[in-house]
């Protein structure tokens, strides 16, 4: 049997719904990068560092990108706040997809959500892709980071 998927601008609408209302994890928010965006494509997020590290106390500002695929296909993510990170370009702070579990294994995920009933809560979403990557933080959390507030160069 086969299972109704829900459409993109409705996933999308969701959660920004979510995101806008704090409904989500306290560590983590999100919403779009321009209000007039009725593509739904350009986002941003902020990711409170994770304790007992250098993040500590340190707000990270990152980029989102939700494709033409997406849901299918996981975001593009980059930090816009320098991080000293494995999987996280130097020069333009692009998430390695490969770097943390969720964004790699999305495809993979999502084609299995095609197949079966979704579960409660969604385990692709923005949110959920941004607490992965500060949980993924949190495993590098000591390793020296660049100076409190310092951005790309393509974000200046």
């Amino acid at each position: 049997m086969a299972v109704a998927q829900v459409p993109r601008n409705f996933k999308l609408l969701a959660e920004l719904e979510k995101g806008e209302k704090g409904m989500g994890a306290g560590a983590c928010s999100y919403g779009l990068e321009d209000p007039e965006d009725i593509f739904m494509t350009h986002w941003r997020g902020t990711i409170w560092g994770p304790p007992h590290g250098h993040h500590e106390n340190r707000i990270y500002e990152l980029k989102m990108e939700c494709g033409p695929n997406y849901p299918k296909e996981p975001p593009v993510i980059h930090f816009v706040s320098q991080i000293n990170l494995p999987g996280v370009s130097p020069t333009d702070g692009k998430v390695d997809p490969n770097a943390v579990a969720i964004l790699r294994d999305w495809t993979r995920i999502a084609t299995e959500l095609a197949k079966n009933p979704r579960p409660k809560e969604d385990p692709l979403s923005l949110e959920a892709a941004l607490i992965a990557i500060r949980k993924y933080m949190d495993e590098h959390k000591k390793l020296p980071q660049p100076p409190e507030g310092s951005k790309y160069a393509v974000y200046k």
